[in-house]
């Protein structure tokens, strides 16, 4: 079974339904520039409105460690991921595992060195070139992915939608999925229809597999 994580969240209402949609994961964007930032308190209330079954990611790319603590408290966080690459400080300070993520760019990707990456909680690979905190609706060739073996979860990001994640899924095989614009009315507020689909294409695809 694909796991399904919804990120980008910044109203209650879309995280409950994410939860209701059957959603593994649902994630909260606090790097500063993103049109998904949410405040510390905004974070505290939609992670309330999480199922306790459900974990709860905070992005993060270039904040301190100080905000990140801070984050993790208000938003009872779970895990956090962070979009840049991997320090071996970044294990050390924080208090819930990390997720890793490789920004894939003109067909090639670049993993963590394996003494950090064994010590995460799971791989995000996701559409890069630049460091950001995901959710711009770009896609990037699979292929780098498909058919090969990691030690550790992967979750596939990158320009994901209902009418491409039962694809991702036949070609990737990926343990989990990762969207925000995908699902999305405007930046940040989530479109319960393409919610709908996308949950329904998934599992569609788990079916076909």
């Amino acid at each position: 079974m694909t796991r399904i994580k919804i990120c980008g969240l910044t109203r209650p209402e879309d995280v409950r339904l994410a939860c209701d949609l059957g959603a593994s994961a649902v994630g909260f964007v606090f790097a500063s520039g993103s049109p998904r930032t949410v405040s510390l308190e905004q974070a505290g209330e939609m992670a309330a409105a999480a199922y306790p079954r459900v974990v709860r990611v905070g992005v993060f790319v270039e904040e301190s460690r100080s905000f990140i603590a801070e984050a993790v408290a208000a938003a009872r966080l779970d895990a956090v991921q962070i979009h840049r690459p991997l320090r071996a400080q970044d294990l050390e300070a924080n208090s819930v595992p990390v997720i890793a993520v490789v920004s894939v760019a003109a067909g090639a990707a670049t993993l963590p060195p394996v003494k950090l990456l064994r010590r995460c909680r799971w791989l995000l690979f996701d559409a890069g070139g630049s460091q950001r905190a995901g959710g711009t609706g770009t896609r990037f060739d699979w292929d780098v992915v498909a058919g090969k073996a990691f030690s550790l979860p992967v979750y596939l990001a990158g320009g994901l939608d209902a009418e491409v994640v039962g694809e991702a899924i036949a070609r990737v095989h990926p343990d989990g999925v990762d969207v925000a614009s995908g699902v999305e009315r405007d930046p940040g507020v989530k479109d319960p229809e393409r919610m709908r689909r996308f949950f329904e294409a998934v599992y569609r695809a788990d079916e076909e597999r």
